[in-house]
């Protein structure tokens, strides 16, 4: 086969058969492993001092896209190679004389001969492979032009113009896909294109049904690898949004010409365009809908694509290839899993501030469409099919947002008696804690608290306080304000609940890593020992909440934590569990765990249902499960302590608390300082509402001497002597 291909032709166009057919057909593909080596390879000696005549490092992506659009002078290069090759004679510039078994590689161009030498003369590296030194020649830099000569530049692209665009990528296809053409009707349907870089996109179109052991899917891994580092070789890309990249000023699509003075960088067309979306998105609700249809799934497929592996996104690729080593060295590329593992050491002081920011960029298309997570995609398979989680139709829709995904994985797992796979609880605590820890990940948080913040979350006090964005936004709607400008946005709010709904940080603490930083001692000392579970711990904190060795970090982030729970009853996943039923059938809660879909608007009951519960633990009449009140009362106890964690106190009286006890702010302070005032006639003229729940908690407190903590502190010895069965009752 690879002497029949010879025979037709020997330019520069150095044919696919020749250069995939008959690589593959002598050798397996190079595992992911091999890639992973070149990339550990390829840092090491970027960490070494370099002489004269190496490479260059590649620039700060920043300013790769500023050099990948500004025009240079080309040094003086020797003749191109050519397309059509002089049979039985070497062309100026082509191949030498010498041949491996009368095929020539790469190796044998005089153009490339240099830069090979410089670059790829590892023992990791296969000269005779035309596959593996293309992509040794294309990792050296993300501009192209500026590890590579000129004239090697140009052979570089020649190469992947017949990868991707020549009749003979089509025999190639036919060959190693021959099977998966047959079983899968929409690949069948891809050999009758015949326009320019048209055929590996519609193939690529049906990768996820292809299996990843099979000769099919390493052909088109290792053929994506190298197309997709130019986005001018993908044919429906340049059509669809050819008009929309010179809107944005995002370069050019026109490929390069033997007179061409512009260098052709790798991914930079695509990466500004994404840059323009997320900008927009901080104005618009869907900035993918500003987009005309037909580009906008150009762009998410190609960024679907990008996503499954490491090496396709070539701006990420470049910018956190020394973070992968450092961070996610043992983690083998493909499926999602170099992202996902960046994205959990995102905040580390040591990553590098080109990889945090295109990490927060990828986060936040992230949010807008939940397939660019491969992970999950894998480790939940059956379940989001089980359960509706799996959303089709346009990628602007709201219900493409990866929380809408989570949500409804969150409910279907609460809510359903189907045991969820190991793989996929596994992955919902990684996005769990993944939206914990970059609020890009919600396109909600983007839109509607960008302005908040800018005013009360800036990057010098989230150092300061050692806390991320979302733990900042939580502590600014936690705190009391005296003017209403002072506040959160009711949007920015409500997008907050969203979050911490989704982390469900109640039922395992260990996705809020601020929390566990803040509270480690606690959780590692007495809290090993006293909750059996993750979803106690919470509990068990709460419990030392005013001990000695419970630290101001810790109690701080606890009760911003607390706060949104005390307003959710559902985020507490021990009275969930307890009182399911009973808030179903006395509180009008919700039958779900998270009401999805809520075509007839009905209100959400949530703030309401823990009042509601509190008042039936303790009526006799029609009380509530023995377990119900046990948990009910557990609750208010804990919170007790706290006005802000009690809602129907802290929203009817705060006018009250800034009259009477503006300073009164230690533990427990103010609800007894609202005590002591609040049955006068002027309180009780002026702050009706205030007094009303005043009046309610006073009277659960004659019934349960814990929720008065100072009766039960001064009197405990005499209690727990004397009374402990009446006055302390499960």
């Amino acid at each position: 086969m690879m002497k029949s291909c010879i025979r037709k032709s020997l330019g520069a166009s150095v044919l696919i058969c020749c250069l995939i057919g008959g690589v593959m057909a002598q050798q397996q593909v190079r595992q992911d492993g091999r890639n992973d080596q070149d990339d550990r390879m390829r840092v090491q000696q970027e960490q070494v001092p370099r002489n004269q005549g190496a490479a260059q490092a590649p620039l700060p992506v920043d300013q790769g896209r500023q050099q990948a659009n500004a025009p240079r002078e080309s040094p003086q290069a020797p003749a191109q190679p050519q397309r059509q090759a002089v049979p039985n004679r070497p062309v100026a510039g082509g191949p030498s004389q010498e041949k491996d078994d009368g095929q020539p590689h790469i190796i044998n161009y005089q153009q490339c001969k240099e830069d090979i030498a410089k670059h790829c003369n590892r023992e990791d590296i296969n000269l005779k492979s035309d596959m593996a030194v293309l992509e040794c020649l294309q990792d050296a830099a993300q501009i192209e032009a500026e590890a590579l000569s000129s004239p090697c530049e140009h052979l570089v692209w020649e190469f992947k113009v017949n990868l991707t665009s020549d009749a003979r990528f089509q025999r190639a296809a036919e060959e190693f896909c021959k099977e998966e053409m047959i079983s899968i009707p929409a690949m069948g349907k891809c050999s009758s294109e015949s326009k320019s870089g048209y055929l590996l996109s519609c193939l690529l179109e049906s990768i996820t049904l292809i299996p990843k052991e099979s000769r099919c899917y390493k052909f088109l891994l290792r053929t994506e690898r190298l197309a997709f580092s130019d986005f001018r070789l993908v044919g429906p890309f340049v059509r669809a949004c050819g008009n929309l990249v010179q809107k944005f000023e995002c370069g050019s699509l026109n490929p390069p010409d033997a007179a061409s003075k512009t260098p052709h960088s790798q991914g930079t067309t695509l990466e500004c365009m994404i840059q323009k979306i997320i900008e927009s998105s901080k104005k618009a609700k869907d900035a993918m809908q500003d987009i005309d249809t037909e580009c906008r799934h150009e762009i998410m497929r190609i960024a679907e694509l990008q996503s499954e592996d490491f090496h396709l996104d070539r701006p990420l690729f470049f910018a956190c290839r020394s973070d992968r080593e450092a961070f996610c060295k043992g983690v083998q590329s493909g499926e999602g899993r170099i992202f996902e593992c960046l994205m959990q050491h995102r905040n580390e002081q040591q990553m590098t501030a080109n990889c945090t920011q295109i990490l927060g960029e990828r986060a936040q298309l992230m949010g807008q469409n939940y397939r660019l997570s491969h992970p999950l995609l894998d480790g939940c398979k059956n379940e989001l099919k089980a359960h509706g989680c799996a959303p089709q139709g346009a990628e602007a829709a709201e219900h493409f947002h990866l929380s809408w995904v989570l949500l409804c994985l969150e409910n279907a797992a609460h809510s359903s008696s189907q045991q969820f796979g190991d793989s996929c609880k596994h992955e919902m605590i990684t996005h769990r804690q993944m939206m914990m820890s970059e609020h890009r990940l919600s396109p909600e948080i983007v839109l509607t608290c960008a302005q908040d913040i800018d005013r009360f979350c800036s990057k010098e006090g989230l150092l300061i306080e050692n806390m991320g964005t979302i733990h900042c936004l939580m502590k600014k709607a936690s705190e009391r304000v005296r003017k209403e400008s002072d506040a959160l946005q009711s949007q920015c709010l409500q997008a907050i609940n969203t979050i911490v709904k989704i982390a469900d940080i109640g039922s395992n603490y260990k996705v809020d890593k601020v929390l566990y930083a803040s509270c480690r001692n606690l959780i590692d000392g007495k809290c090993s020992l006293d909750a059996v579970s993750e979803s106690e711990t919470l509990t068990c904190l709460m419990k030392h909440l005013d001990d000695s060795d419970m630290t101001d970090q810790c109690e701080q982030r606890l009760l911003e934590i607390q706060y949104f729970m005390a307003r959710d009853w559902t985020l507490d996943p021990e009275l969930y569990r307890a009182c399911h039923s009973d808030a179903v059938a006395k509180c009008k809660a919700f039958d779900n765990w998270h009401q999805q879909a809520n075509d007839k608007k009905i209100p959400d009951p949530g703030p309401q249902v823990l009042a509601c519960l509190y008042r039936s633990a303790y009526d006799e009449q029609e009380p509530l499960q023995r377990d119900c009140a046990k948990h009910v009362r557990r609750v208010l106890r804990t919170r007790a302590v706290r006005v802000q964690l009690i809602p129907e106190i802290e929203e009817s009286c705060r006018d009250a608390l800034s009259e009477f006890c503006s300073t009164k702010t230690a533990a427990g302070e103010e609800m007894q300082c609202l005590q002591d005032n609040f049955e006068t006639e002027d309180f009780q003229a002026r702050y009706k509402q205030c007094y009303a729940e005043l009046k309610k908690f006073t009277e659960y407190e004659s019934k349960d001497v814990k929720l008065n903590r100072a009766l039960s502190k001064a009197c405990r010895p005499v209690i727990e002597a004397h009374c402990n069965v009446c006055f302390f009752p499960s």
